[in-house]
C-alpha cells in the first residue's frame, strides 16, 4: 500500500484512525457544511499564495502520472512548481509549492489557512522533506506560509501572507519519518481494526471523522467532562484503565476546582448560590434585551477593514422583556452577498433602546463583535459602544454560582437548558449548531433556488431565534429559583 501524506499525518494522530480511512470509511462520519466550506476557503488560499510566485508550474493529475510530470518538469529547467509530486519508499507526497533555493537547491513552502505556525505543519513538512530528499532532490529549507492576520487589512491583501522559516524544527523530525512510516505501513495493511482507546488524540491536532464510532460507548460524566484537565493526565488515567469520573483514586493528582467536579459528580448534587444568583439578577434593568449573533469569518477578507478570520456578523436575535412581563421578538438576517455590516448595526441600534440590559451568553464574544461594528462604523459607534457596554452575561451564573454535575463539565447553553428548561433543546430544528448556521448562511447568500433559500433563510431564524429564547427561559427558571429560597 502507498501512504500518502495526508494518511501519514492520520497515522501519527490514530493508527486507528488511519486503518478505518483505508478500510472502514462507512464508519467515518458525513463531510459537514462547515468542512466543505473550510477546504474551498483553503483551495482560495492556496491559489492566492501561489499567485505570489512568478512563473509557476501547476502540475496536474494522480499518482505515477503526477510523479512523472514532477519529474520532466523538473528536468526541462522548471524552478518553481504547484503541486508538485514525489514518491519515495512507499511514501507519495504533494508540495504546495517548490522554488528554487537562491543558494542552489530548492525552498519547500506549505501553505497553510492559519494564522500562525502548528506542531502539526511541521510534521507535514517533514515527511516531504523526507520523501523529496529520498528521490533526489536538495531541499535546503522549509517554511510554512500562513494568513497574516495582524497586518492585512481589506482591501490591500497585500500582506495577506506571512512566510515562516521552519528548517531546524522540520530537521528534527525528518530521522524520525522512516520508521514511523513503516510502522503505520504495517498498521494500514493489517487486516484487524487496532485497539486504541479514546483519548486527547481524538481532537488533536483536528476532530477525528471517527470520533462518532469510537466513542459510541464513552459513558455519561468520563473523565474527558473534567473541566480544564490536560491531555497528560486524562493518557494517565487512560493507562490505569480509568473512563468514569466515579472511578477516579482519590491520591490522583487534579486542581482544587476539578476535585470540586469530581464529588460533585459522585455525589450527584448541585452546589447552588441562590443568594449570589439573586444579586446578579438585580442587577438588570428592563427592559431586558436578550441578544444572539451569528457570525462567519473568512479566511480571506471581504469587507471593508476586515482581517482574515475576523467574526463578520450576518444575523441576530434579540428578545425584549419588558417590566410587565411581555415578550417582543426582532431580528435581522443578511441574505445578500454584500457587507451585511451596515445595514445589521442600523437595525440592531434600532431595535435595542437606550436603556435596559442587554443579556448575552458569553459576553466576552458579542462585546467583540459590537466594538468591531463601532470601528467599522463611525455613524454609529456611540450607539453600539452603549450597548456593549450594558451587556449582562448569563453565563457567569453558571461560572461561579450554578455548577451541576447534569451539565457534564460544560456550562454551554446547550447543556445547561435541558437541565433548568426540560422539554426545550435543538433537536427539533434544521441547523441545530454554530457551524452548521454558518454554513447554511453561505449556501443562502449564494443559492439561486428560491424554494431552497426560503428553506434556509426559514433554519437560520428558527436557530438563532432558539437561542435568545433559550436565554428567555433559563432567565425565567433562574428567577422562579430564588424566589423559592
Amino acid at each position: 500500500m502507498v501512504l500518502t501524506k495526508s494518511s501519514y499525518l492520520s497515522g501519527l494522530q490514530c493508527a486507528k484512525r488511519l486503518w478505518i480511512e483505508t478500510h472502514a470509511l462507512h464508519l467515518l462520519g458525513p463531510t459537514s457544511g462547515i468542512q466543505a466550506q473550510l477546504r474551498a476557503q483553503g483551495r482560495e488560499v492556496g491559489h492566492l499564495a501561489r499567485a505570489t510566485f512568478a512563473g509557476g508550474r501547476l502540475i496536474s493529475g494522480w499518482g505515477q502520472a503526477a510523479v512523472d510530470a514532477t519529474r520532466m518538469a523538473l528536468e526541462a529547467g522548471a524552478t518553481c512548481l504547484f503541486e508538485a509530486a514525489f514518491e519515495h519508499a512507499g511514501v507519495f507526497v504533494r508540495c504546495d509549492i517548490l522554488a528554487a533555493h537562491p543558494d542552489g537547491g530548492w525552498r519547500l513552502i506549505e501553505v497553510k489557512s492559519t494564522t500562525r505556525v502548528k506542531q502539526h505543519h511541521l510534521h507535514d513538512l517533514a515527511v516531504q522533506v523526507w520523501v523529496l530528499r529520498g528521490a533526489g532532490l536538495d531541499v535546503r529549507s522549509a517554511e510554512v506560509m500562513h494568513l497574516n492576520n495582524r497586518n492585512c487589512v481589506y482591501p490591500n491583501l497585500a500582506r495577506l501572507f506571512v512566510r515562516a522559516e521552519v528548517t531546524t524544527q522540520v530537521l528534527r523530525l525528518v530521522g524520525k519519518v522512516a520508521r514511523q512510516a513503516a510502522v503505520l505501513k504495517r498498521r494500514m495493511g493489517q487486516k484487524s481494526m487496532p485497539r486504541i482507546a479514546v483519548g486527547p488524540h481524538c481532537t488533536q491536532p483536528h476532530p477525528c471523522p471517527a470520533t462518532g464510532y469510537c466513542w459510541r460507548n464513552v459513558p455519561a460524566h468520563a473523565i474527558f467532562t473534567i473541566p480544564r484537565i490536560t491531555p497528560d493526565k486524562l493518557r494517565a488515567l487512560i493507562k490505569l484503565g480509568i473512563v468514569r469520573v466515579h472511578d477516579i483514586p482519590a491520591d490522583f493528582p487534579l486542581t482544587p476546582e476539578q476535585w470540586a467536579y469530581v464529588r460533585r459528580v459522585k455525589e450527584g448534587r448541585a452546589e447552588i448560590n441562590r443568594a449570589s444568583i439573586a444579586r446578579r439578577l438585580a442587577g438588570l434593568v428592563a427592559p431586558v434585551y436578550f441578544l444572539d449573533f451569528e457570525t462567519y469569518a473568512y479566511a480571506v477578507p471581504r469587507f471593508d477593514g476586515m482581517r482574515p478570520f475576523q467574526q463578520l456578523p450576518f444575523q441576530y436575535s434579540c428578545r425584549v422583556l419588558e417590566a410587565d412581563g411581555t415578550l417582543h421578538h426582532r431580528e435581522y438576517l443578511h441574505t445578500g452577498t454584500d457587507d451585511p455590516r451596515p445595514a445589521l448595526a442600523r437595525q440592531l441600534v434600532a431595535d435595542i433602546g437606550p436603556a435596559g440590559s442587554v443579556v448575552v451568553y458569553h459576553a466576552r464574544f458579542e462585546r467583540t463583535v459590537l466594538l468591531e461594528l463601532a470601528r467599522a462604523l463611525p455613524a454609529l459607534r456611540g450607539a453600539l459602544r452603549d450597548i456593549a457596554a450594558r451587556l449582562w452575561d448569563q453565563l457567569d451564573v453558571f461560572r461561579f454560582d450554578y455548577l451541576d454535575p447534569a451539565f457534564e463539565g460544560s456550562n454551554s447553553i446547550k447543556r445547561v437548558l435541558p437541565v433548568l428548561v426540560p422539554g426545550l433543546g435543538y433537536d427539533d430544528l434544521a441547523v441545530q449548531r454554530g457551524d452548521q448556521a454558518q454554513a447554511a448562511w453561505q449556501e443562502l447568500i449564494h443559492c439561486r433556488d428560491a424554494a431552497r433559500a426560503a428553506e434556509l433563510a426559514a433554519g437560520l431564524r428558527a436557530y438563532c431565534g432558539r437561542d435568545t429564547l433559550a436565554m428567555v427561559e433559563i432567565h425565567r427558571a433562574l428567577r422562579r429559583l430564588v424566589q423559592t429560597e
